[in-house]
């Protein structure tokens, strides 16, 4: 894996690291099913591919915004906004 680190563009590095996990997991139950838990993982990770386009206008918004592609399962803790004139302002000072 070093070795790939080292110049992770090379195919052949790739496939040397590919062969050698294949070669582990045959011999290695554990390993292989472990290898194979973090394979189903690693599927589910998008990079380099695909288009983001991300636009807001118009209105008015409140709490938090993310832009990006790929989120799941993110929540914000905050509560909902208020409308306009909701009793929302200060009462007026009796002068």
């Amino acid at each position: 894996m070093v070795r790939l680190q080292e110049a992770p563009a090379d195919p052949a590095r790739a496939q040397a690291l590919s062969t050698a996990l294949a070669v582990r997991a045959v011999v290695d139950d554990d390993f292989a099913t472990r290898l194979q838990d973090w394979h189903e993982q690693a599927k589910r990770v998008r990079t380099g591919d695909g288009e983001v386009n991300s636009t807001i206008s118009g209105g008015s918004f409140s709490g938090p915004v993310l832009m990006g592609r790929d989120f799941s399962e993110i929540t914000f803790p905050s509560p909902p906004p208020t409308a306009p004139g909701n009793g929302t302002a200060p009462p007026p000072t009796q002068g």
